[in-house]
């Protein structure tokens, strides 16, 4: 179980906080587990390691949710319950993502769905495409398939299709859960993209 600050929950659900730390003595969480947080939903640990406190950026401090160091200090302070020496201990260092608000979803991205809702997701993918002038949608499938975890730079590349317009393109892949993002790798497919190929390709 890991919790967060209530005020912290909408910036996690949208991904503006992917890292946080924490005052602990042991890496209680296992990376590419995924965890219920109270009152939040599901999160999935991409890497957790302990990292000097001295060593944390302002780059770090901000992806955490904060605007300064001075702001990291009162607040990491404050959770510790306790005065810390920044200049020698050392912190929990989580990186995470946001799959969703309860298990439902997490079987959704692990392709466990029935072959109803499967193929209600292929229909809405087909949609998605018909809408377009340009389809992009299984295209963009196909293309992080073949290319692995991929960066919105590397998708603009190949699709040729402006960043601003991917974005909107990758909200709506995320929503129907076939794909999810992380700052290390980018965007990657999910279980259920997998599961999703098979019945595309009969077409």
């Amino acid at each position: 179980m890991i919790t967060f600050s209530k005020k912290d929950h909408d910036a996690i659900k949208t991904g503006k906080i992917t890292l946080t730390f924490r005052d602990w003595s042991t890496l209680s969480l296992q990376k590419n587990k995924i965890y219920k947080s109270s009152n939040l939903g599901l999160l999935r640990v991409l890497d957790i390691s302990f990292v000097k406190l001295s060593d944390i950026t302002i780059d770090e401090i901000k992806k955490s949710g904060l605007r300064s160091f001075h702001q990291f200090r009162d607040e990491y302070e404050e959770k510790a319950n306790r005065k810390v020496n920044f200049n020698k201990e050392a912190a929990v260092k989580i990186e995470f993502e946001y799959l969703g608000k309860d298990i439902e979803n997490k079987k959704r991205l692990m392709g466990k769905v029935t072959p109803m809702e499967l193929y209600e997701i292929k229909e809405k993918i087909l949609i998605l495409d018909e809408k377009s002038d340009s389809p992009w949608a299984i295209k963009t499938l196909q293309t992080l398939s073949q290319n692995g975890s991929l960066f919105l730079k590397d998708i603009e590349k190949i699709l040729k299709i402006p960043a601003e317009k991917i974005k909107q393109n990758m909200r709506e892949l995320k929503d129907l859960n076939l794909i999810y993002s992380n700052s290390k790798k980018g965007y990657s497919l999910t279980p259920l993209s997998l599961k999703l190929f098979k019945i595309l390709y009969k077409l």
